[in-house]
């Protein structure tokens, strides 16, 4: 549906939250979920930005990498995938983000490779609505 590539920087969050909350408002999420979507992208945003990256001490320091964030429709779920540099030991289990991330969607699957991070959130969509409510509402927004 979806695909961004945003600056890996706290002040860039903004447009993963905007994100979400339009892709859930498209899908027909009732408010409270949309609301729960743009906290869960938000705080999975986070998990990337508040771990550094493995950095080769031999190495100079790399620049500020960058996150991509794409939202997929699945039969009956919506999923949310963001890939990143990630540390070895990401993701970080036990705090309160992580907690929060479980809480707040469906399911959380992780996948670390070669140094590169995947979270993805899946959260149910809602049942009963019709199966084009969000192509037709993107058509009417690119018509306009």
């Amino acid at each position: 549906m979806v695909s961004l590539t945003l600056v890996a920087d706290k002040d860039y969050l903004a447009l993963a939250r905007t994100s979400a909350m339009h892709v859930g408002a498209l899908l027909a999420f009732p408010l409270a979920r949309v609301c729960d979507l743009r906290l869960a992208v938000d705080e999975a945003c986070l998990s990337f930005l508040d771990t550094p990256a493995y950095q080769d001490p031999d190495l100079p320091p790399a620049p500020s990498g960058t996150l991509g964030l794409a939202y997929y429709r699945h039969d009956a779920e919506l999923h949310v995938v963001l890939r990143g540099s990630v540390p070895a030991d990401w993701p970080e289990r036990h705090g309160v983000g992580w907690a929060l991330l479980e809480a707040l969607v469906g399911e959380v699957r992780t996948e670390v490779r070669d140094g590169v991070g995947v979270l993805t959130l899946v959260e149910p969509l809602p049942t009963g609505r019709r199966r084009d409510v969000g192509e037709a509402a993107m058509r009417r927004a690119v018509d306009e």
